[in-house]
This record gives C-alpha cells, structure tokens and sequence, in this order.
C-alpha cells in the first residue's frame, strides 16, 4: 500500500463586529514612544526573534497590522489566518533565511467588486533585515508587499525595532498603501520629480520596479510590544499609516481611527493566537501555526528498531580477518625495493595514536590523535633505514598542527633482514594491515557457513524493509548490492545493513562494501573497515558509521550483481493508494478538491528496464465544469480542468523506461509511452553529477503529443519537441539549492527557468521558482509570467514513520501555458540525490 499526502486548507467564512468608536492617546505620544524606544540601550539577554515571533493579521512578523524589523527563527515554517470585519486572510510563511522573511497571502474580500460574493486576491511579500540590533542600535529592515496581484495591498516599507527590557519599539516609514496616514513629502521625490507618480490598484503584476518607494506623500507608523511577566502573552498597541482607501471606496470597510490595540498569546511554540481591536470600530481574530523543519518532529519512528548491539569479534579472530584481508591485497615496493606493507606493519607498531600512514615520494606521513608531534616523528624516523627503504623525512599532523624530522641512519651493525614486527595487542589499529594469515583447512565447512550467513542476512534486511539484490561473502568481503525505498536518509539504511552485517558476518569477512542502486543501477559504493567499526563501538558504545565510511562511485562493472539478478527477472510489484487533486485561487472557487483512488503495477524485465502504469478514478471532486481558458497560446496547461473532469477515470500513465549509466557518475534514462495525464511522447534524460562537486549537469529531449482530455489512448493533433539544459548547484550557504534551466516549453516557447530551494538535513525543502520566456506579458496572460512556491514535505517528518514519500507542491498564483514543462522530464536529479554524497570542499 502507497500512500500519498494530500493539502489540506479550510476557508473560514468572513465576519465582524461593528463597535462604537473609542478615544485613544494621540498618534504623536505614541510615535514620541517609539523614538524613546528606539534610542535606548537593548537588553542583551535576549535573543532576538525568540520572543517577538509575532505574526499580524497578514502573518508577517510584526505588530496587529504593521509590520515591524524582528525577523522569526531562522527556517521557521508558518500558516495561519486573520478575521475581521467583512476581511480574511490566509497567509504561509518561510524564514527563508535568518535576515529574509518571505510571505505569501491569500486574501477574500467581501462588499468590494460586485461580481464576486468575495473577491479573492493573492500576493507576495519579503523583509530583508539590513541592520541586526546591538546595544545602541535597532534592528533595521525594508520590506514590500504584493509582489504579485492587482496591487491593492502594494506597498513599501523601511523599519526599526529596538528592544528595551521588555518593551519593543518600532517605528517606520511608508510608501503606497502604508503611505495614507501620518504622512508627509516623501523624501525620494527630492531626489527626481518621477517619485511622485504611483500606479494605484489594479496594476498586473502588483507592486512593480516602477512603483517602489513612489507617491507623492510617505506615512508613519509605530507601535510598543510589551513581553509581560505572563508567559507567551504579548501586549501591542500601534498607529497604522494604513487608511485602508480601496476597501472604503468599494464599502468593504472604513477605518475610524488609526489606533490598533492587541494581545497575542503563544501557548506552545507552534501556535500563537492574536486579539485586537482595530480601527476603532472592528474585533480582529487571528492565529498562526510554526513549524521548525531544522529538527525531526518524531526522533522515536514506528517500526523495526535497527539491530542492536552489533557483534564485536574476539582480538584473534580480528587479528585473522585483518591478515586475510591483507593476503589480498598487492604490496607496492618502495623506493628501495622493499615490501611497503611490513615497513607500514613496523610504522603503526611504533607510533603513538595514529590515525593513518601514507608515503608520498620520499615521505612517510603520519595522521595522528597526540599533540606531541615531535616524539610521534622520532618514534618512527629510524625505520627507513632499519628496513631498507629510501626515504629521507617524516612529517607529522594532527590536523592542525604538523611538524617534520629527518630520516636517521642505522646504528651499529646492519642486520641482514629486516627485525620482524610485533603484533599489537589492538590489531584494528594496522586499518587492515596483514599482521598473520588465517588457514583453513575445512573449506567444504566453510562454504556452508557462508550459505547459512547469507540467508540470515537477507533474512534480517527483509525484517528492517531493505531488499538485498545480490550479496557475495567471499574472503574477507562482503559485497552487498542493496534497494532503499523505505528511509528517507540512506544513512539509515547503511547503518541499518552495516549492524546486520557485523552480527551475522562470519568472522573472517573484514571489509563490508554496500552499493547503492536505483532501478537496479549500482549509484554509490560504502566501504568500511569491520575492525574499525568494532574499535570504535567498543570505545563510545555507539556505532559511528558516517565518520568510519569510504563512499566512492560504484563500479562499471557488477559481476556480483548480474549473477544475483539473473536468477531474479521478472519482478512484478502493485500498488494501491488514495490521492488529492486541488484547484486553487479560481475567483468563482478559491479551493477545488478532488479524491481520487489509484492503482498501480510494474514489471521490472532487467535491470533498468521496466514496464509501468497508473489508473485512476475520481471518486468526488468540487471541481468547476464551466471555466473555459482564454489563454492565447497553446492551450497546453490551462486546459486542465478538462482532464480531471473529462478524464476523471483515466489512464495517469502507461510508459517503458530504461535506465542505464554512461560512466560511473553519469546516469541517462529512456522514456516512451503516455508520459503523463496531459502527454505522450519519447525521449530522454542524461544527468553528469561528478564525484564530490557542487555542481552538476542535465539534458533532456522529448518528442511529444497532446493527449485526448478523456485521459484513455486517444491523442490531440498539437505536437511539439520540448527539452532544456539544467545546470544544478548545492551551495555552502545555508543548504541553498539551485537550478537554472534554459530551453523550449511545451508551448514552444523559449527561455529560461530560474529555481532556488533550501533543503534541511529533515528533507523539507521550499523555495521559489519563475520563468521568462520569449512570450510578452499580455500574451502570455495574467501574472505576466510563470512564478509560484516550490513545497515538499517528507511524510516521515510530519509523521513517526520511516518512509520516502514526500508531498510537493508548486504552488503557483495562477496557472496560464508559457513556460510550462513536461511532467518527469527531468528526475535524475532527484533519484540519485538519496545515495549520492556530498564532499565539502570541493568545487
């Protein structure tokens, strides 16, 4: 059974109360209030944002309905909504980074365009804080509203916020829509005359470049926070530069005062709930959800609990292991002819606390845990010459400091071999240096023991939900080909695999190789040391495998796993699940819902080539029937109502797909068959992502035909090649993803695709995404060009259950067909993201 998340949103119906009007303290004592605030020394013993985490009734951090220069915790995740007279608002916000909050609102007005019972209108908004707070200076931050939309909120903004014990001051200066009140010249208009001139509501696109900080006057707004001695519950009171002009033209509502007086209260971290009186004349209701998507909501997982402890191998059977493993392995001579393994056997005998040896010309260097450098090197520097061997120096580091010293002679008499190497008393420390070799004579016996380990591991792997492909017990190896669909973080796999192993083992096996596939091709190899693993449990009692692995490429060639494999085709597997299709922002229906049950079945013929499908059946859906598109390009996404309503029992998709790799870090796919619900078609995908390196490279190329809106077999005459050339980049910089990708969209437009996305270690990944192409803004249709949310949620972390199914969600404000994409055109990216690793400081 597959199950799939879906969104859920509840649209709250609008409401208020009409009071009678109060008389407040003038607008003057309170900004006079402010600046007071404003000047004095902050309290340093509070973090800031940790406390003033206050959303306002358009779910921006600030006030009641201003907005102030706190910013919330970094990453922080919110959803929310506010009520008041004849007013709702919906909001979802991201503290995208610790200086920049973004916002986006969905707002239902009613009594303010006679065509809708509630006008609904959708926005963007960001803060960018400038100036961080310090004794004598407030925190500073300019911000902007609607991004996009009619504009009847646009509006700027420049900000400060000066904590005072537990008083918080803020003062700000607006422009546009926060402009209206309290205002006077606005000061850019000395600058050139042109800042006089505003566009007012009904601009497409919202705020534009054009429209920042212009209007012939500028508002002043502030207001006090008091964090009072009740814990989570915060006392407000502001002055509004907001006349709320449009809403009182159309009727929707008027302000008799400027004044907003409040209590927020924040009973739990993840939810805060707001009271106020606004406007002099309006009860306001409003409350937020917060999420922190740094840190897993569930540590403690339903299921199989890993295995637990791991076995550790007696000193002889380690020291036997270890010397088998190095009977394996080709010696290289060194300069002087001699063996390299007995001189690296004498250098981990003799030095203290090493970590690694390694030669490098005419240098022995040693990697080691003391800070005494200088007796680690002369531990050793007489054992080039004891042995032979033509090195002249060693040097030494601990990983911050080093030192180096000279190669002595040999005193006395030379012997006329080299001085055998005694054993230690903790062989893991030769890292897999021979120290003797394991004889045995029974091999009949042996053999059945490996046959017996092998069942019990595959017998345990199929306990803790990962499917073995193919494994090899040979030696002193283990050589494992393994399928993770079940943990979200492959780490969990391998240690879930390595734990297994080193129970179930047998004792001659020291090294554990595990390969990584997708659709049965081998992505990443893991190889660890069983003595090192042992070391290091007995030591902590903890099993460390992220610090202990060697994580390459997998190899080109996989004997092991063609001969597991072969005996293995075909694989059948089904699935059935329940899914949610929604409809969103459609004036006439702000929230379309479909429930729709799936079922689907492949068949893998060979490694990488598989045959697959998915039906599907509406079962109830509030979709609208009526709403035909006015786009005046091809109509190659606006269309798809007539899919889900037309088509609502269909065909999702029906393809053959055969994936392969090129080289050992480059991965290319094959697709033909009726791709996805609105497209048919062939072509392909090939992704390079080199081995450690931030960036990586993409293609894909696809010949394609319209399906008919029955969503059976049938297809539509319109046909187009679409493909696009991605370059992707994982910064250093707060997990940022990004992605460019330029080429032609369905509509056979062409131009480029802008995405940035932060990724936590938890898999929550949001971001934003837009797309200029070739099309002008009036032809292309409202919102100018394609922009929208990028969204994905790990079920594993909303839920206590290890698990790799994710919602995602491109949330867009408006769905028109310029710069739109084939669905699945490009997933390389993604499939091999969970096994391949990262190396910091590489390009």
């Amino acid at each position: 059974m597959k199950a799939r998340a879906a969104k859920t949103e509840c649209w709250l119906p609008s409401g208020g109360y009409r009071l009678l009007r109060t008389k407040a303290i003038s607008s003057t004592a309170l900004i006079a209030l402010a600046v007071f605030g404003l000047l004095s020394p902050s309290d340093p013993a509070r973090a800031e944002g940790e406390n003033f985490a206050i959303r306002n009734n358009y779910g921006a951090v600030g006030l009641i309905d201003m907005p102030s220069a706190r910013m919330a915790p970094d990453g922080e995740l919110s959803a929310g909504g506010s009520f008041f007279h004849n007013t709702q608002h919906y909001n979802f916000g991201f503290q995208a980074l610790p200086w920049l909050e973004t916002n986006f609102r969905y707002t239902g007005l009613q009594h303010f365009d006679p065509a809708f019972p509630v006008y609904f209108d959708r926005a963007f908004a960001a803060k960018v804080r400038f100036i961080e707070e310090s004794d004598f200076i407030p925190a500073v931050a300019v911000g902007i509203n609607d991004v996009v939309g009619t504009g009847i909120y646009s509006s700027e903004y420049l900000v400060a916020s000066k904590q005072v014990g537990a008083l918080d001051f803020t003062l700000g200066i607006g422009w546009g829509r926060l402009g209206e009140a309290n205002t006077f010249k606005n000061p850019f208009t000395l600058i050139s005359k042109s800042f006089e001139t505003r566009t007012g509501f009904g601009t497409p696109g919202g705020t534009t470049f054009g429209n920042l900080f212009h209007g012939r006057t500028a508002g002043l707004f502030g207001g006090i926070t008091w964090d009072t001695p009740v814990d989570g519950l915060s006392l407000i009171g502001e002055y509004s530069s907001d006349t709320y002009s449009s809403e009182a033209k159309a009727g929707n509502f008027t302000p008799a005062s400027q004044f907003n007086f409040g209590a927020y209260y924040k009973p739990t971290n993840y939810l805060g709930i707001g009271l106020s009186w606004l406007y002099g004349k309006s009860l306001a209701l409003n409350f937020a959800f917060s999420l922190d998507p740094r840190t897993d909501s569930f540590p403690q997982r339903l299921g199989p609990p890993p295995v637990q402890p791991p076995d550790v191998r007696p000193i002889s059977q380690r020291q036997e292991a270890i010397g088998l493993l190095a009977g394996h392995r080709q010696t290289q001579p060194s300069a002087a002819g001699v063996d390299s393994g007995k001189l690296v056997d004498a250098v981990w005998s003799s030095a203290p606390d090493l970590r690694d040896v390694s030669m490098r010309g005419s240098t022995i260097i040693l990697n080691v845990a003391s800070s005494d450098l200088r007796t680690a090197c002369n531990s050793v520097a007489h054992l080039p010459a004891l042995y032979r061997a033509g090195f002249v120096s060693v040097t030494v580091s601990n990983g911050g400091q080093s030192n180096s010293c000279s190669v002595t002679s040999f005193a006395g008499s030379a012997p006329s071999r080299p001085a055998p190497v005694t054993p230690i008393s903790d062989p893991t420390r030769f890292n897999g240096v021979s120290t003797g070799l394991m004889t045995i004579d029974a091999r009949g016996q042996m053999q059945s023991d490996m046959r017996g380990a092998a069942a019990k591991i595959r017998q345990e792997a199929q306990v803790e939900k990962i499917l073995i492909l193919a494994l090899d017990l040979s030696g002193a190896e283990a050589t494992l080909y393994y399928s993770n669909s079940r943990y979200f973080r492959e780490g969990d796999a391998i240690d879930r695999l390595v734990r297994i192993l080193m129970l179930y083992a047998p004792p001659e096996i020291e090294k554990f190789r595990l390969i990584n596939t997708v659709a049965a091709q081998p992505v990443r190899q893991s190889e660890f040391l069983r003595s090192q693993l042992e070391r290091n449990f007995s030591q902590t009692g903890m099993l460390e495998t992220s610090n202990t692995r060697t994580s390459s490429p997998a190899p080109m060639q996989n004997p092991v796993l063609e001969a597991g494999m072969r005996r293995t085709y075909p694989i059948f597997s089904w699935q059935v699940f329940p899914q949610l299709r929604q409809e969103l922002f459609d004036p006439n229906n702000p929230f379309g819902l479909q429930i729709v049950a799936g079922a689907a079945a492949a068949v893998e013929l060979r490694p990488g080539l598989s045959i697959s499908g998915e039906v599907e059946a509406g079962l109830w859906d509030t979709f609208p029937t009526g709403r035909i598109s006015d786009s005046q390009l091809p109509h190659v996404r606006s269309d798809f109502l007539e899919y889900f309503v037309h088509g609502k029992n269909g065909i999702g998709n029906l393809n053959v797909d055969y994936r392969f790799r090129v080289a050992p870090t480059v991965f290319a796919k094959l697709r033909v068959g009726y791709l996805e619900s609105m497209f048919a078609g062939a072509g392909g995908e090939v992704l390079w992502r080199p081995d450690g390196w931030r960036w990586s490279l993409g293609a894909d190329l696809y010949y394609l035909r319209q399906r008919n809106f029955d969503r059976l077999l049938g297809l539509q005459p319109y046909q187009v090649t679409t493909g696009h050339i991605s370059l992707y980049y994982q910064s250093p910089w707060y997990d940022l993803q990004f992605a460019v990708r330029a080429g032609q969209y369905l509509a056979g437009d062409r131009g480029v695709t802008f995405q940035m996305t932060r990724r936590f270690s938890t898999g929550v990944e949001i971001g934003a995404f837009m797309t200029k192409t070739n099309v002008s803004a009036a032809r292309f249709g409202e919102g100018s060009f394609d922009k929208g949310i990028i969204i994905r949620i790990p079920l594993g972390w909303s839920l206590p259950v290890d698990t790799q199914s994710v919602y995602a969600l491109n949330l867009r404000p408006v769905q028109r067909d310029g710069g739109q994409m084939l669905a699945g055109d490009a997933t390389l990216y993604d499939e091999t993201q969970r096994a391949v690793e990262f190396s910091p400081g590489q390009p």
